[in-house]
């Protein structure tokens, strides 16, 4: 089928999330959220969207995202030569940033479209054929949480077929966050995985030191650590534990993965999908980690993220984030642990037209 992209709609959002977000550097009640509908002559219309926390922010993304759809319109929905064209555009302002956090979102629309105008799921348009990819439920266990809390959230992932999870750590004593991981791995048993993150709040030897704590209880993983920029002190956290290290999820394109694989930064790259300037530059940094036998995650946008890892060999593990389920139309099937691919063209779902207007801006 030729087609032509004949309009970019760009909507500004703001979502709600289910409760205020806090982290060890994070303090957030709303996701400020560009999404971008991306049209065809043929009636075909793909879906993307990026985010920033904070309105004005988000508004600055917004005009990036008009701005580079021109590139896009009156074109055909060739993700790779249309990417190639916008990152070109980017040159002056840098490929890093708002400029690649704007270029995720037509991206994002761009590849759903070329798998919509295919008839095929875009994980199948990417050459995969695994529909089931494993997942750990992320939208809750926050650091603020109290035990009694915890172990509420721990008990509705389970029962919403989650078999991993992810508790934040970082508080101001770190003799709390080995208690609060201590109990809810307790609370587990063998039934589900637990990761831990911890936002980027510790220096180096309060990571060895905790995580040495930390490794007496199983944990999947030991996320972000240390401050992102930190590839040399991560490398050192990542020697001296056995436990795998993840990070990466704060670089930006796959120059980013590239300077955290040559530093050997930590065992697990998380691209996000936003901070990788979308579908072609992830699978690209999927592919480099795979060059270098190492394995991936993703973090956030599970619409898309699960397609991705489906047509990567070297995936681990999907972030699933429920904050935007409710702009679209299908929500992801969890079962068993894994999240379940359908068999509908594109990403499976749409952006739904009543949150379009229940959430603008």
């Amino acid at each position: 089928m030729k087609l032509k992209i004949t309009d970019v709609v760009v909507h500004r959002l703001s979502v709600p999330l289910p409760r205020p977000v806090r982290t060890a550097r994070h303090d957030h009640a709303r996701a400020d959220t560009v999404a971008v509908e991306m049209r065809t002559d043929a009636g075909l219309v793909g879906a993307g969207y990026c985010f920033a926390f904070g309105a004005r922010r988000a508004r600055a993304l917004a005009e990036l995202v008009e701005d580079l759809a021109e590139t896009y319109v009156g074109r055909a929905p060739a993700p790779q030569a249309r990417h190639a064209e916008a990152w070109r555009a980017l040159n002056f302002i840098g490929h890093a940033g708002p400029s690649l956090i704007a270029l995720a979102a037509l991206d994002t629309a761009c590849w759903d479209l070329a798998a919509r105008a295919a008839n095929l799921p875009l994980f199948r348009l990417l050459g995969g054929d695994r529909t089931r990819v494993p997942t750990y439920a992320s939208s809750g266990l926050w650091i603020d949480g109290s035990l009694d809390a915890l172990l509420r959230e721990a008990e509705d992932f389970r029962a919403a077929g989650h078999r991993a999870m992810k508790i934040r750590v970082g508080r101001a004593d770190p003799e709390e966050d080995v208690e609060r991981v201590r109990i809810v791995r307790e609370a587990l048993g063998g039934d589900a995985a637990l990761l831990a993150d911890v936002n980027q709040g510790w220096d180096e030897p309060t990571a060895i030191r905790v995580g040495r704590r930390l490794e007496e209880h199983d944990l999947y993983w030991l996320e972000e650590p240390l401050p992102y920029d930190d590839l040399a002190g991560c490398a050192r956290v990542a020697a001296a534990l056995d436990m795998r290290i993840a990070t990466g999820e704060t670089d930006y394109g796959s120059a980013g993965m590239k300077r955290h694989l040559e530093a050997r930064a930590a065992d697990v790259l998380m691209p996000d999908l936003q901070r990788m300037g979308g579908p072609t530059e992830f699978l690209r940094a999927a592919a480099l980690c795979h060059a270098w036998q190492q394995p991936v995650s993703s973090h956030l946008f599970t619409e898309t993220s699960a397609h991705l890892l489906a047509a990567t060999p070297n995936a681990l593990i999907l972030e699933h984030m429920g904050w935007w389920e409710p702009l679209f139309t299908e929500p992801v099937a969890i079962e068993a642990g894994c999240v379940v691919l359908s068999e509908q063209p594109g990403l499976g779902c749409a952006l739904s037209q009543a949150a379009l207007k229940r959430y603008k801006v």
